[in-house]
């Protein structure tokens, strides 16, 4: 197996690391794509342990090289090199997503890797959708997002922890009010997560720019997004499921409307697919296929 720890850095300077992977010999990749890139979640990173420590090994075992790298949401606060400003998932504006993103495709490109796939979870998932939708990025052959969450305002409407909700929006909201929009907030709903003010209205605010049921249409590769059969399942923690509840049936019914989009829940899996990750990536490599 081969290891090379890389980095990269993004137009507005800010440095991203990573590590890229490739299979042994020169036989050609089994699958559509010569390289995945594989992109976390909120608060994650590229070295922890998740649903792409698995992946990536079967990625491998398909002749398949693999690029996990960090993107600037990457550990729950995070401070820049050179000025210390804070980054991280506290303080991450998913917008900023689309010069993490390229600034990775970027360097497979220019790798010499000409089938690229990007391969999302989680937050992560989300800003590839919105990514592709946006930037339609024809250096991606196809894409896979696994658990995206939907950041819809009006779907949080009419679920039983909304008036919860509603509280933790007014206290986004006076807090800008009075010119903190950086202030920290331990929000519960509609996930647990640390957040600025700014983040928060930014990702569940009424203005709805990062609900993935409505970006979906505009990504133009084809596009595989999966969904444990476990998510949006009350199990005693209601504050996890606003961006879930409802949309297995959503992410079906899009799929069925346009031919480049396919969805498939993962039986019996939560949302790192525990215990179902080979399952998982059997849906997986007969999409790539």
């Amino acid at each position: 197996m081969n290891v090379d720890l890389v980095k990269v850095q993004t137009k507005d300077g800010l440095r991203l690391d990573g590590f890229l992977r490739s299979p042994a010999g020169s036989s050609p990749s089994q699958l559509s794509v010569d390289v995945l890139i594989m992109l976390h979640g909120v608060g994650g990173n590229f070295y922890g342990p998740s649903l792409f420590e698995d992946m990536a090994d079967h990625a491998i075992d398909a002749g398949c090289a693999v690029l996990r790298v960090n993107n600037r949401g990457h550990d729950p606060i995070s401070r820049g090199p050179m000025d210390g400003q804070r980054f991280g998932a506290a303080y991450e504006m998913v917008d900023e997503c689309c010069q993490d993103w390229d600034a990775w495709i970027s360097f497979a490109h220019d790798a010499g890797y000409r089938r690229i796939g990007l391969w999302g979870h989680s937050l992560g998932a989300v800003k590839s959708i919105y990514y592709m939708a946006t930037e339609k990025d024809p250096r991606i052959t196809n894409m896979i997002a696994s658990s995206p969450p939907r950041f819809s305002y009006n779907g949080y409407q009419g679920m039983a922890d909304w008036s919860k909700y509603v509280e933790q929006l007014e206290e986004a909201q006076q807090h800008i009010a009075d010119g903190h929009p950086e202030a920290l907030m331990e929000v519960h709903y509609p996930s647990a997560n640390l957040l600025t003010a700014k983040v928060f209205l930014d990702k569940y605010g009424p203005g709805e720019k990062y609900d993935v049921v409505k970006l979906l249409p505009d990504v133009k590769v084809p596009t595989l997004v999966t969904l444990g059969s476990l998510e949006g399942v009350e199990r005693g923690q209601s504050n996890s499921l606003m961006g879930f509840a409802g949309l297995a049936g959503e992410l079906e019914k899009v799929s069925g409307e346009f031919e480049h989009l396919a969805f498939s829940p993962i039986p019996n899996g939560d949302h790192f697919y525990t215990g179902q990750r080979e399952p998982a990536w059997n849906i997986a490599k007969t999409f790539l296929a």
